[in-house]
């Protein structure tokens, strides 16, 4: 089945071009539609279709500028133009681009529209045909290693079965015995590029099987990661131990003739090509499972490695106020017992997405901290980027933890370091609230004048004074507003004086501070209760 892409602006034009041809009988499906080009750009990129029928005029990017886009993508793909009467203008250019058929709405009858489809497809068929004999009955090794990796990421569908079929059987792979296994090989810590990898990882295949008693195909990934199907012909016990055998021998022989450490994780026996997605993921998680086994190790889907769902995982969080707390108050020991207790459950749940997630978290409050307490941005530019190399080439989650213990106690150490210094800040802004109580100041405004960080003054100010910055300077309101008192001024000029402008707040704030209202406490002093 060839697929089709509608684009045009108009609802009941796209409904219309829809509902005029029996396409599964031309053997064509729709595979989407789009309102304009850029919507239909979206969908390219999702699913590569073989016809386009679009029209010339549409908002956000028109026919014109999609084609040229397209032909950057598929320069094979057809094109067949949809518009009226006096845009043939703009046809004119489309044409240039190498447009198949061009239809005129207003005149285009169910019947012709069946044809020029037809035409096209027929000149798809031919050029297919063609290229197939220039192949001269073998696949490039390339072209060989997109299709594997389309089916292992499920890019090919289910209308493309005869399709599959068909290339399967060009590789003479057809009658295969299966079941077949895949791997996928984790090159630990990266520390090789990507291509000498790859090849490292060819020839240590090439050499292992050189006997040809067993078949095999390879592929990179999109992340560059090298992928195998291994063909046992024999049954699933005996084949499944082959494949282990072959996957421990060849981590060895990386190791020794390349110094290149890699984890390879395998996927269960599959019986029919279209499960090759389902043993991609499954060889792709159990290499993943070295975060919790350790790696340079063999990792085999549903032996070595079985998935687990855990509610308490599933609901784990962070206690950011928690870490933030205990990081001001210099208690290191108790975030160190907190982050053990973390990464303890972590790796009792053996959730290798949650762990990501978790520790993605903790960079983020690690990284957050280190803004609020220095004053350099450059080095805690440069810091960031240091963290995430760092926490690249980590493997296991006992190398995760062992990593955040030791920056978050560097972070703890530092803010002790500067901590006597700063305390002269927080004399100089509390010597500020005793001259411009009355004025209003906020904790980002008392924070700027003294040169740090919002985050980094609340928390240091609360330490040294044993209060926050807003109780403190309440307290202070309140003790002017009591001396105040003393006198003839009304209540509510007292609250304006103090920085309380509010007369009902003022009132509220001073009885709940004092105890009394304003009124009592004036009585009280002058001796009149």
């Amino acid at each position: 089945m060839f697929r089709v892409l509608i684009v045009e602006d108009e609802y009941i034009v796209r409904f219309g071009i829809r509902s005029m041809i029996d396409w599964e009988k031309v053997g064509m499906t729709v595979i989407g539609e789009a309102a304009n080009g850029q919507e239909a750009l979206d969908l390219i990129g999702q699913e590569l279709p073989d016809i386009l029928i679009t029209d010339i005029k549409m908002p956000i990017l028109d026919g014109i500028a999609l084609i040229t886009q397209v032909r950057k993508i598929s320069p094979q793909m057809k094109i067949l133009i949809l518009s009226n009467l006096e845009d043939f203008q703009y046809a004119k250019e489309a044409i240039r681009h190498g447009v198949s058929e061009y239809l005129i709405k207003s005149d285009m009858m169910p019947r012709d529209f069946e044809q020029a489809l037809l035409k096209v497809k027929e000149a798809i068929e031919e050029s297919s045909h063609s290229k197939e004999e220039k192949r001269d009955t073998r696949i490039e090794p390339m072209w060989k290693e997109k299709f594997f990796l389309d089916l292992a990421q499920g890019t090919q569908t289910q209308t493309d079965s005869q399709h599959i079929k068909s290339t399967i059987e060009s590789m003479g792979l057809l009658d295969v015995h299966l079941p077949l296994y895949a791997m996928h090989i984790s090159n630990n810590a990266l520390e090789q590029g990507v291509s000498e990898g790859q090849t490292y990882i060819r020839k240590a295949l090439e050499s292992l099987l050189s006997t040809g008693l067993l078949s095999y195909e390879v592929f990179p990934d999109k992340q560059g990661e090298m992928n195998v199907l291994l063909f046992p012909d024999m049954p699933a016990v005996q084949g499944q131990k082959m494949v282990r055998e072959i996957a421990q021998s060849l981590i060895i022989h990386l190791i020794d003739t390349y110094s290149m450490r890699c984890t390879i994780g395998i996927s269960s026996g599959i019986h029919a090509w279209s499960e090759l997605h389902l043993a991609y993921q499954q060889a792709v998680i159990a290499a993943k499972y070295k975060m919790f086994v350790g790696s340079g190790k063999v990792i085999v889907y549903g032996v070595d490695y079985e998935p687990m769902v855990s509610d308490q995982i599933e609901n784990m969080k962070v206690s950011t106020s928690h870490i933030h707390s205990m990081v001001y108050a210099f208690q290191s020991k108790e975030l160190q017992t907190y982050l053990e207790t973390l990464f303890e459950q972590l790796a009792s749940g053996k959730d290798y997405d949650m762990v990501q997630i978790i520790s993605l978290e903790l960079l983020i409050m690690l990284t957050t901290l280190w803004s609020d307490v220095s004053c350099d941005q450059q080095s805690v530019l440069h810091l960031k980027k240091q963290y995430f190399d760092q926490l690249s080439k980590l493997e296991t989650i006992d190398q995760s933890k062992a990593w955040f213990m030791r920056a978050f106690d560097e972070l703890v150490k530092h803010m002790i370091q500067v901590y006597n210094s700063d305390r002269n800040s927080i004399i100089k802004a509390t010597q500020y609230v005793q001259q411009h109580y009355h004025l209003e100041i906020s904790l980002q405004s008392i924070s700027s004048f003294v040169h740090l960080s919002k985050n980094y003054f609340a928390n240091l100010f609360k330490k040294e004074m044993g209060e926050s910055f807003l109780e403190h300077l309440t307290r202070i309101r309140i003790e002017k507003a009591k001396t105040l008192l003393t006198g003839e001024l009304k209540t509510a000029d007292i609250g304006n004086l103090v920085g309380i402008p509010d007369p009902k707040y003022f009132s509220k704030v001073f009885k709940k501070i004092t105890g009394i209202s304003p009124s009592e406490y004036r009585s009280r002093v002058r001796g009149e209760v």
